[in-house]
């Protein structure tokens, strides 16, 4: 430890970093958020002085508001070194509520290196925190979280700083909203906060909840990325309306899911994202590289729209991200799209010359002239994921022998993709729960000697909605693998048993 501690002061905080950084993940994400990602340091930062006082700017780099009641605020000798502040009202194992007084508001402004504040109410958020938190010179990033946004808010709001903006009214668990909350208050309130920080923000996340009506009307002269999730807008509006004063914009994110749980005026997927009467996105956003769309429909007009600048394309099937306890867990009222209209959409789309990376959702397995289109009409494809959505109801664990769907001209149509790095699928796997990591590794190896220059695989196995958490619509068990390992441990397995699966 001595030899340690007489290091340079740079050189302890990247062992420290990558000490931290190589450590595994355990444990679900929603407590993770109230642990410190860097508190496993802490008995290294006790064995002597000198090491407490090189990992303080690291330990204390994210302060949380977990253990403040009310009653005290941080310890100022940790306020030096608070990049990231996290407040919220209520703990989440035990939701006790927290009690956020005027004294921790105002020590935010004792922080000289805060840059990012991440905000998570579940009453509305308070009109003091805004206004303290709009007043940060420094402020280059907001989060709100869980946001609800029909209560008071400050007769006026700065931000001087501000380039990243997030207000979502998804949380932890999904979508659980109040019944009483003013809908059209809050869209007011949100519509105030953008023009407040439109001519400066670079980054926009926000709920299409909470988009108000005149959101088209306001002008965005440095905004490169906007990210519209959740559902759909009360004023729905279509791409080139409301993108005509984005002029910078390089990244594009519409995910819109179907709200289930309206009683009127309902929005039901597929959705329509183009006009045939405007002008093509070539013309209003001449800069954009990457667009991704969700619940789309064959026939919308955007797909014969699209510039010649995409060099990332993604096509989702999102579900509504409310709670699973407050909505039917089988009708969440995604729309993905069948092997022949992934094709159809595929052949409307101009030449794409840089396209790097495409990502399809379907409602079935890719076939083999899916793949063939794919591979003629994008070339230089780097990146692919054509994952599916087709439940087996259980045919999965009627086999003891692991057994694989595939289909070798499959695999000489991903031969053609002679740039192909990633490729992400979720491949109906016959086997049971013992099973299924052989199968995926027997998979990856027949796939990795028909593809040699691909480098990574990921691999996810089809449930009956098992794979499916309530608030993300897309699978998280995917199973990563690496072709120097997979062949290297392969050599001596035998060749998969390749079944033919209608």
């Amino acid at each position: 430890m001595k030899t340690l501690a007489s290091l340079p002061e740079e050189t302890i905080r990247l062992i420290a970093h990558i000490f931290i950084t190589s450590e595994p993940q355990r444990g679900w994400k929603v407590w993770g958020e109230e642990q410190n990602a860097y508190r496993s340091l802490f008995p290294l930062s006790e064995t002597c002085k000198r090491l407490r006082e090189n990992l303080k700017p690291l330990l204390f780099r994210t302060i949380h508001n977990w253990n403040v009641d009310g009653k005290r605020v941080w310890p100022r000798a940790i306020w030096p070194h608070g990049v990231e502040v996290n407040l919220r009202d209520h703990a989440v194992r035990d939701l006790r509520v927290l009690q956020l007084t005027d004294e921790v508001y105002a020590a935010l402004s004792y922080m000289p290196l805060l840059t990012t504040v991440i905000l998570r109410y579940n009453a509305s958020v308070p009109s003091d925190a805004l206004r303290c938190v709009g007043a940060l010179s420094g402020l280059a990033s907001l989060e709100i979280h869980q946001a609800r946004l029909d209560g008071p808010m400050p007769s006026s709001l700065d931000f001087p700083s501000l380039q990243r903006l997030l207000v979502s009214i998804s949380g932890f668990r999904g979508i659980v909203r109040a019944s009483d909350i003013d809908r059209a208050t809050e869209r007011a309130h949100c519509g105030k906060l953008l023009r407040c920080v439109s001519a400066r923000l670079c980054f926009l996340h926000v709920s299409g909840d909470l988009l108000p009506d005149d959101f088209d009307d306001i002008r965005w002269p440095r905004l490169q990325t906007l990210i519209i999730s959740e559902h759909t807008p009360a004023m729905y509006l279509l791409v080139p309306t409301f993108t005509a004063r984005m002029p910078q914009l390089r990244t594009l994110e519409l995910l819109y899911s179907a709200d289930m749980g309206r009683t009127s005026d309902e929005l039901r997927p597929p959705f329509v994202y183009g006009d045939s009467a405007g002008n093509p996105l070539a013309q209003t956003l001449p800069l954009l590289t990457s667009l991704s769309l969700s619940n789309l429909a064959a026939d919308d007009p955007i797909f014969s729209q699209l510039p010649p600048s995409l060099t990332a394309l993604h096509f989702h099937a999102r579900r509504d991200p409310y709670c699973g306890l407050t909505r039917d867990f089988w009708d969440r009222g995604e729309t993905a799209l069948s092997n022949a209209e992934a094709i159809f959409v595929i052949e409307r789309v101009p030449h794409l010359q840089d396209l790097a990376e495409l990502t399809i959702v379907l409602r079935e397995y890719p076939t083999a002239e899916l793949l063939e289109v794919i591979a003629s009409r994008f070339p230089r494809l780097t990146f692919l994921e054509a994952s599916h959505m087709k439940y087996r109801l259980g045919r999965e664990w009627q086999y003891d022998e692991p057994r694989i769907a595939g289909d070798p001209a499959q695999l000489a149509a991903l031969g053609r993709l002679s740039h192909l790095h990633t490729l992400k699928l979720s491949p109906d796997l016959f086997c049971n729960q013992f099973h299924e990591k052989l199968c995926c590794r027997l998979l990856a190896n027949w796939i990795f000697t028909g593809v040699p220059w691909l480098k990574e695989l990921q691999l996810t196995q089809v449930y009956s909605g098992v794979w499916l958490p309530y608030h993300n619509p897309d699978p998280d068990r995917w199973h990563k693998y690496h072709r120097e390992r997979v062949v290297r441990s392969s050599s001596k397995m035998p060749p998969p048993r390749i079944i033919d699966v209608p």
